[in-house]
């Protein structure tokens, strides 16, 4: 006979006995069609059950495949764990999990965990056995739910982000304002889907007892209460729970019930973690962490606090800005806290980049918001202005004043450049702030010289990463982070569409390159040697006929993409991005930032009405 040894022995809770009875025969009949009900009336009489914590593991890949698992109520996870933590699947009440290594006869190749409080049947593997034996058209019902199970996890990785269902508030430090903050999220996320907002007096009310919501995990009322819990999320596409300002039953309950912790802190706040952090911080050490994101609340004034130490002290997957009064904030909020985000990737490619700034105005004027910015190279510069909340033509001004010419010729030992200009006109851009501290999240790539490898710059000073992601090989100086030399990131990764891409807290990638795919041709007779010496004089008497070999630093800056546009050609990366903008800039010159305004009008004409058509036909 099937026990559920977290609920005491009473009146109460023979019924809610009968309750979960009566659904595993429910669950077992769907599971199974047609199968006689006698033989599935034995299965369920080896049944057991088996009561989770939200976060606790069921089973490991590895394991032996003993059993079977139909979850109640609830949901579990199943990951790749072999590297990282790939989610492949989510299995919810009426469901079977486990069933493939008993049908198999192999170890478990995938870990299983609890995302919430969960109740689940146990099927031993004798008894299901005995039922296929018994009954074989329950092993082809069982093959056809496998197929479908393998189909939805060949597109995990947007799976992965359409996980978030539940989202758990949780105060830090004093008085952040973490009930009025939760209310606006709570509104930004109902004009993403049906949101239920609770706390404990709603649950109280809800349940028509006051005391519930906060009820210990052995009290027999807590069955009722998790019951209830997984119905509204059923219901809803979204639950936001507010937890207490203090760690006590609910505010643990809340956090295991959420796919994504949000902690609430005053822009004021400093870096040392309050009694609430610490607990969970603890329990999560001991088990498993959900995702975890902080937001900095102010006034509208910004972040007056210490962002990197604050940061630093804790484990946290994301930070965000907010101000209260900025429904544009919490918007932006929301839709990256459930994978919906908009993610803008700026590519490389000398003066040509100045076209980004007209797509910025064209996605303006479409009414496309940015949650996300990063970039390489000068896509780096223009991403890091959209980040400062600048506008397009307030970053054209500051493009116009700074950035418009790189004449800072040295000794040509290192580079051509000394590099000494360009860093004094990006720290009167940017002064000493620091990633973090941007209004908008923000990214920069630059290539690791020392390693040959890819870096993503997404904290640390803003003005060393993207000095980093600009230092074209020959023509800047390369530079030193953690003893190794950085150089311009289009070596590598040109437009870095995969890495937004692979943010869980982004769903749309808007990717805008504009780099040429063909560029530099020369006629058959171009000469197998130069004179620098006559290129000089020819150049120096406008007269005199022209060779047509291009400059050294058009030669350098062309030679730093060609590997990414390779690449990015050959693995079809812009497939991965939601809307590509190629924008035609063959014609122009890798520096002809002379050219500014043709160069920002060209990218506004170009994209315009690629913009306007995929604003027009996006959901809204």
């Amino acid at each position: 006979m099937s026990s559920f040894e977290s609920i005491p022995e009473s009146g109460g809770d023979a019924a809610w006995r009968e309750f979960w009875d009566a659904q595993l025969a429910s669950h077992l009949a769907a599971l199974f069609g047609s199968a006689d009900p006698t033989a599935l009336a034995e299965l369920q009489a080896d049944a057991e059950w088996v009561s989770l914590r939200g976060g606790e593991v069921l089973f490991r890949r590895g394991d032996p495949g003993n059993a079977a698992y139909t979850v109640l109520c609830g949901r579990v996870r199943v990951v790749d764990d072999s590297a990282g933590e790939l989610a492949l699947n989510e299995i919810g009440a009426g469901e079977i999990v486990g069933e493939m290594a008993l049908l198999s006869a192999e170890r478990r190749s995938a870990t299983v965990l609890a995302v919430r409080d969960s109740l689940l049947a146990r099927l031993p593997a004798a008894a299901f056995h005995r039922l296929i034996e018994r009954e074989p058209a329950v092993l082809r019902r069982i093959s056809a739910l496998l197929s479908a199970r393998l189909r939805s996890q060949s597109t995990s990785a947007r799976r992965q982000r359409a996980l978030v269902r539940t989202l758990a508030v949780v105060p830090t430090g004093p008085s952040p304002g973490a009930a009025a903050f939760a209310r606006r999220l709570a509104e930004a996320l109902a004009r993403l889907g049906s949101t239920l907002h609770l706390d404990a007096g709603r649950v109280d009310q809800a349940l028509g007892r006051e005391g519930i919501a906060r009820c210990a995990e052995h009290d027999h009322a807590s069955a009722r209460l998790v019951q209830w819990l997984n119905e509204q999320e059923l219901a809803h596409r979204f639950v936001l729970y507010e937890a207490d300002a203090h760690l006590n039953s609910w505010t643990e309950r809340a956090v295991r019930q959420a796919d994504h912790v949000v902690f609430v802190a005053d822009s004021t706040a400093t870096s040392e973690p309050d009694e609430i952090e610490q607990g969970l911080a603890a329990r999560w050490r001991a088990g498993r962490a959900p995702r975890r994101s902080v937001v900095f609340v102010s006034d509208g004034a910004g972040r007056s606090g210490d962002t990197v130490g604050f940061l630093r002290a804790r484990e946290v997957d994301c930070h965000y800005h907010v101000a209260m009064d900025r429904a544009a904030d919490f918007a932006r909020l929301a839709r990256c806290l459930t994978g919906a985000g908009i993610g803008l990737v700026l590519g490389g490619g000398g003066a040509r980049g100045f076209a980004h700034l007209g797509v910025l105005r064209a996605l303006a004027e479409a009414g496309i918001p940015i949650d996300w910015v990063g970039g390489t190279s000068v896509g780096g510069i223009i991403a890091a202005l959209v980040a400062q909340r600048l506008s397009p033509d307030e970053s054209l001004a500051q493009c116009k004043e700074h950035f418009s010419s790189l004449k800072d010729p040295t000794l040509p030992v290192v580079a051509l450049l000394a590099g000494r200009r360009i860093r004094s006109k990006l720290e009167r851009v940017f002064g000493t702030q620091a990633i973090e501290d941007l209004p908008l999240p923000y990214l920069c790539v630059s290539t690791n010289l020392s390693r040959a490898a890819q870096s993503v710059h997404e904290r640390g000073p803003l003005v060393r990463a993207i000095r980093a992601s600009i230092a074209l090989p020959g023509v800047l100086p390369p530079v030193s982070m953690g003893g190794d030399l950085h150089v311009d990131g289009g070596l590598v990764n040109n437009v870095p569409i995969d890495v937004m891409a692979g943010k869980p807290e982004i769903g749309t990638v808007i990717a805008v390159d504009v780099s040429a795919e063909v560029e530099m041709r020369a006629p058959s007779d171009f000469a197998l040697e130069t004179s620098g010496w006559r290129i000089l004089w020819d150049r120096l008497h406008p007269g005199a006929a022209r060779s047509g070999i291009p400059s050294i630093m058009s030669l350098l800056a062309r030679s730093a993409l060609v590997a990414s546009v390779y690449w990015n050609r050959e693995r079809r990366t812009a497939e991965t991005a939601s809307l590509y903008l190629r924008i035609p800039m063959a014609d122009l010159r890798l520096l002809a930032f002379d050219r500014i305004d043709e160069i920002v009008a060209r990218g506004y004409e170009a994209a315009g009405d690629a913009i306007r058509a995929w604003a027009n036909g996006r959901p809204s």
